[in-house]
């Protein structure tokens, strides 16, 4: 991923877009030093919320799967009260 100042993104901005745009790539930009937010086509972002989606899903699930997993492993109690404690959080 490349890098640009904010200041510098205003200079360049026309530029920045057709490397976003044609070549795909994804701009991180930056004020006094720290990531402020990321420049991405179109196509890749629709992709990351169709990924942050599953990602989602997975987690809404994951209790009920590490449950399944202790039944199906019969895990150590002390793993169990670790995980346990891991969904608490």
């Amino acid at each position: 991923m490349k890098e640009i100042s904010a200041l510098d993104l205003r200079k360049r901005f026309g530029e920045v877009m057709d490397e976003v745009r044609y070549r795909k790539e994804a701009w991180m930009v930056t004020r006094n030093g720290r990531p402020v937010m990321v420049l991405m086509d179109v196509d890749l972002y629709q992709a990351s919320k169709e990924n942050f989606k599953e990602e989602a899903f997975i987690e809404e699930y994951s209790e009920v799967r590490i449950k399944e997993f202790m039944a199906e492993d019969k895990l150590d109690p002390a793993v169990i009260q670790s995980l346990k404690k891991q969904l608490e959080k």
